[in-house]
């Protein structure tokens, strides 16, 4: 008689147990959204720092473990090893990640084929009417520009002098050679090699003859570098 009953109960437990259970979700599209806020480089980068960040975290529990004498096998600390090399390693990737976003986002600034020059323009000294020796000078940026020719060797500076129209012109050219004389050999004080300057003495500046003007008894210095592209995180391998 018992056995009568135990089939139904069976049957009857299996139904329930079919009932109860929760079909399985169709997980897909949740899936294709979390890929998609990991894609490109930045999503990349993302991940990589996470992993990272987990890696580290393990790396020093197992530290502080170790330190405290709560592990006594020596796995423990081939363990420690590994997950810090494995934080380091994801750090580095996601720095390259990171960089190639950068590259992207940036690639309006960027620059192919022929050289691009870049230059500046500074006026650094200004001078009375018939004198070579400055009442006015921009010492700082005179300063500024000898370093940075001497951090930049490739790079080169043109010293261009000229005079207002008092005087005679002969005598005006051979002044903005003086200026530019004076001008050069503060830049080379200031660590600029002499080979990266290039003289430019205009003597007089246009305009009506015989008059004073100060916008003209000055001396102007262009620095350039030429320069093969612009590049996101050049040390970075």
């Amino acid at each position: 008689m018992m056995k009568n009953y135990i089939h139904p109960l069976l049957a009857l437990l299996a139904f329930l147990l079919a009932a109860c259970t929760t079909p399985k979700q169709n997980t897909a599209d949740l899936k294709a959204e979390i890929d998609a806020a990991r894609s490109g480089h930045y999503g990349q980068a993302m991940l990589h720092a996470e992993q990272s960040a987990k890696d580290l975290e393990a790396a020093n529990n197992m530290l502080s473990h170790l330190e405290n004498d709560h592990y006594w096998n020596i796995d423990e600390k081939q363990k420690a090893l590994n997950a810090a090399r494995s934080a380091a390693h994801h750090r580095l990737e996601s720095e390259k990640e990171m960089c190639q976003w950068l590259t992207e986002v940036h690639s309006h600034n960027h620059y192919k084929g022929a050289k691009k020059t870049r230059k500046k323009h500074h006026s650094v000294a200004y001078f009375e009417t018939g004198s070579a020796e400055p009442f006015k000078t921009r010492d700082e940026a005179i300063s500024r520009i000898g370093h940075w020719l001497k951090e930049h060797p490739n790079a080169t500076a043109t010293i261009t002098a000229s005079t207002d129209t008092v005087g005679k012109p002969d005598y005006n050219q051979a002044l903005s050679e003086r200026r530019a004389k004076a001008v050069m050999e503060r830049l080379v004080a200031s660590g600029a090699k002499s080979n990266q300057l290039i003289v430019k003495a205009i003597g007089e500046a246009t305009g009506p003859d015989n008059t004073p003007n100060q916008k003209n008894r000055v001396v102007n210095v262009t620095t350039s570098q030429s320069q093969d592209g612009y590049l996101d995180c050049p040390n970075l391998k």
